[in-house]
């Protein structure tokens, strides 16, 4: 039988990468995102069956209405997400509630929809597209780390509960990542100060990802350079590196 997956900010970055490479092995897929027209625009660069959510992942009732369009597939890929920076107590109680929602609360009630029916099967895989920024302190990004380490916790929970049953859980904490995200969040500054040795393709997350879920690891961090720096990188030495490249400079 043809396997299915539902892959949650399917129309660009990480998740539009993931559609191209399972749809290459013959999957089915089930993409969900906000803009029906990046969505439809997505499928139709694919090979093979794709079923299209238009949906706003960013509060309880979109993804209530995803779940109660689909059924429960064999690999979900949790990776809608967008990047707020702001100083602490400069976003509106309303933007801060609708990103925690987006990138960790609605992700724990996605995977609470779909754990019990894969643990039942004795089957399926979880992977949940987490940020490096759960692994170091983000000044101007702090909601941001927060939802990010909180369901990386969670990730990192469930994938013990869950394995025991025949079920895996995996979280990739990817670094900079060549996508729209930053100049969708109007960080385009990033793309020029970052240096180029620090982003990586979409591609190259999925392929790391993937290998590591089927390999029933807990954590992924794709990308060599992230990975020698990952001990080092809730040191003073570090934070302050970082907010030096990315801070935003007045000639640029």
């Amino acid at each position: 039988m043809q396997q299915r997956a539902l892959i949650t900010g399917g129309s660009s970055g990480i998740g539009r990468a993931y559609a191209h490479y399972l749809t290459g092995l013959g999957w089915r897929l089930d993409l969900a995102a906000q803009s029906e027209n990046r969505l439809m625009s997505a499928a139709a660069g694919l090979d093979g069956p794709v079923h299209c959510y238009p949906v706003d992942l960013a509060s309880s009732a979109g993804v209530q209405q995803l779940v109660s369009a689909t059924s429960v597939p064999d690999l979900i890929i949790a990776n809608a997400g967008i990047t707020k920076a702001g100083s602490v107590g400069t976003l509106s109680q309303s933007e801060s509630a609708k990103l925690q929602y987006l990138l960790c609360g609605g992700v724990i009630d996605l995977v609470q929809w779909a754990a019990p029916i894969m643990k039942s099967r004795g089957h399926g895989r979880i992977i949940i597209i987490s940020s490096i920024a759960a692994e170091t302190p983000m000044p101007n990004s702090s909601i941001y780390a927060s939802a990010k380490t909180g369901v990386t916790a969670f990730g990192r929970s469930i994938h013990n509960e869950l394995k025991p049953h025949g079920v895996s859980v995996t979280i990739s904490l990817p670094g900079y990542v060549r996508t729209n995200i930053h100049e969708r969040a109007g960080l385009s500054h990033l793309s020029r100060q970052v240096p180029d040795w620090m982003w990586l393709s979409p591609e190259q997350v999925v392929r790391e990802t993937e290998k590591a879920s089927l390999a029933g690891r807990e954590t992924i961090v794709p990308g060599r350079i992230y990975r020698l720096t990952r001990p080092f990188l809730g040191s003073r030495a570090a934070n302050t590196a970082w907010r030096a490249l990315t801070r935003r400079r007045r000639n640029l």
